[in-house]
């Protein structure tokens, strides 16, 4: 990309490219530029993988992934922010748009227009192929609609047979012990997921307390900078979660929730994927990509766990008793029935109940997903 220096105010130099005439304004160039403006409040994120949006590299860093901004005001004028420098690159028409915005969101913007003598001929998106790359995109194709029931309807077929069965066991292992390791953490325990076993400490944790609402505060700001409602609202429950369970739900029964959500990670987990297959989380996951690898585990392990336990709300002799580690009265079941008074009746019912609500809210998320499809069709 051929950038030439050019003079936009006094003592500020801009990188001007001589093909497109775009333009690079570095971090400190745009504290100069933009005096007491905030950049914050004229511009929202744009999530990378929505749509048909493409990343562009950084002049200065070569970084492969710039963040697109929409300039409140002018939602078609191109402008991307380098996530490494903190640079902008501000396409045909952007650096006026983003002096209004800008002018807008504060006192007077101190800046100058750099001669502009016609418009762009060329674009950003569709001219120099080392500037792009492509994402998976959520709200099109058809295979992005027809992915989930698929494969839950090969999971059921797999899981009809004994072979299928134990397969999804064993990949069912690190969802049951992320669920118990996750209401340890939601009560600020120190938890540490092993295979087919889960160590937590008793007593809570200042030091994991802290993580644990840094990690969700952090999620929660970004997922809302982003405008990444599905995801706020995931992540807005989870911390009020935590806040719940650590500071209202006494120890006697925290311990009876970390039993009991190792069988309920399989289920929350497989389903909590299967539902966000249809949405994106924070761009920097690359769920786009991801969410391919999690598809087949979470069917899987949300179809192994509701045929499980419709069966045992059937013939309770089913029920799991035992443990993968330890003697057969360590299993989570006996547990629940020995220490809290639970019964096998209601913990099948307890179970199933919950894999209906996931199967549900897997309904709803495809019909979203078609209804998006259809109208993007249309």
């Amino acid at each position: 990309m051929p950038l030439t220096g050019y003079e936009a105010s006094p003592g500020v130099q801009v990188e001007l490219c001589t093909g497109c005439r775009g333009l690079f304004v570095d971090r400190h160039e745009i504290r100069q530029l933009v005096g007491h403006g905030s950049l914050a409040r004229a511009t929202e994120m744009v999530p990378v993988s929505l749509g048909e949006e493409m990343s562009v590299r950084c002049p200065k860093c070569v970084e492969p992934a710039m963040q697109p901004l929409r300039v409140l005001g002018a939602p078609d004028v191109e402008c991307w922010q380098c996530r490494s420098c903190g640079g902008l690159w501000l396409g045909d028409g952007a650096f006026f748009a983003l002096a209004r915005a800008l002018r807008a969101s504060g006192p007077a913007v101190r800046a100058s227009a750099p001669p502009i003598s016609e418009p762009m001929s060329q674009s950003l998106t569709s001219t120099d192929t080392g500037l792009l790359h492509s994402r998976s995109r959520y709200d099109q194709g058809l295979e992005n609609l027809i992915a989930v029931p698929l494969v839950l309807g090969l999971s059921a077929l797999l899981c009809s047979t004994q072979l299928g069965r134990v397969m999804a066991s064993l990949v069912g292992m690190p969802f049951h012990e992320l669920g118990h390791a996750a209401a340890s953490w939601l009560s600020s325990r120190i938890a540490i997921p092993l295979p087919f076993f889960t160590f937590w400490f008793d007593e809570q944790s200042v030091l994991m307390g802290s993580i644990v609402a840094g990690s969700l505060g952090w999620l929660t700001f970004h997922t809302h900078r982003e405008r990444n409602w599905f995801m706020l609202a995931a992540a807005s429950t989870v911390l009020v979660a935590w806040a719940v369970i650590t500071f209202a739900v006494p120890a006697s029964q925290t311990l009876m929730w970390q039993i009991l959500a190792g069988g309920w990670g399989e289920i929350v987990f497989g389903g909590f994927l299967l539902v966000a297959f249809y949405f994106p989380l924070p761009d920097r996951f690359r769920w786009d990509f991801w969410r391919w690898i999690a598809l087949f585990p979470a069917a899987l392990t949300l179809t192994h766990a509701t045929s499980l336990w419709r069966t045992v709300s059937q013939d309770v002799s089913q029920m799991p008793w035992g443990s993968a580690v330890g003697s057969d009265s360590d299993g989570d079941m006996n547990r629940l029935v020995q220490q809290f008074s639970w019964n096998a009746n209601d913990l099948a019912d307890f179970y199933l109940g919950t894999a209906y609500l996931w199967l549900a809210a897997v309904g709803v998320a495809f019909a979203y997903a078609a209804y998006r499809f259809v109208g993007k069709r249309g």
